[in-house]
């Protein structure tokens, strides 16, 4: 992350292969995000403009946080939205469906990146959930996973000093995004490291 949380804009540029998916299915994943985050996922077609498209997509990442770039399938337009985001230096992250793409297809230099991988639209939604938790409002220039991986010892650790909590209260205590929280927990549950009294907002956890 290169920018200051002084000079956030909330707002974040979208790239994918539109022929992937139906359109409605993939950006519900979106939109869900959106209402938990408080920001704006924005996608090059949304919008039309006078400009070339090339400089409507340079304009979009140029005033994005930062971009995300779904390479599944290997599209030629999100390859070129972020060939011009190498060149620019902006700050980005690759997603990709490994179901969707034969890995032999993409370049070498890229495969070896960091990259959020997902095979349903529920995993990419928890994936993006720990980003956009890393982003807003907390920093950190750890690994997608490697904040995960934080997130989960602290949540477990807390249950450990203070059982009993609901996901509301472990979000408060942490610091942590409410949603960023139910992701951590239901990850833990499916574990088996912890356990569960009530049901809904009134379920408290506790360690296994």
């Amino acid at each position: 992350m290169s920018k200051g949380s002084d000079s956030l804009t909330k707002q974040v540029f979208v790239a994918y292969a539109y022929n992937l998916y139906d359109t409605r299915d993939y950006r519900k994943v979106f939109a869900a995000l959106e209402k938990s985050f408080g920001i704006k996922f924005i996608f090059a077609d949304e919008k039309i403009t006078n400009m070339h498209i090339l400089q409507k997509i340079i304009s979009y990442i140029r005033g994005s946080d930062f971009a995300l770039f779904d390479i599944s399938a290997w599209n030629p337009n999100v390859t070129l939205e972020l060939g011009i985001a190498l060149a620019m230096s902006e700050d980005w992250y690759i997603c990709f469906n490994p179901d969707k793409t034969d890995v032999k297809e993409v370049p070498s230099d890229i495969r070896g990146l960091d990259r959020i991988q997902y095979t349903s639209f529920s995993e990419l939604e928890d994936k993006l959930s720990v980003l956009l938790d890393q982003w807003y409002p907390r920093s950190t220039r750890t690994t997608v996973d490697d904040y995960f991986a934080k997130a989960t010892t602290d949540v477990h650790d807390l249950l450990s000093a203070k059982p009993g909590l609901r996901v509301n209260e472990i979000a408060d205590i942490l610091g942590m995004n409410i949603r960023m929280a139910q992701v951590v927990v239901g990850q833990l549950m499916s574990d088996g490291k912890l356990t569960v009294e009530g049901k809904t907002r009134g379920a408290r956890y506790s360690v296994a």
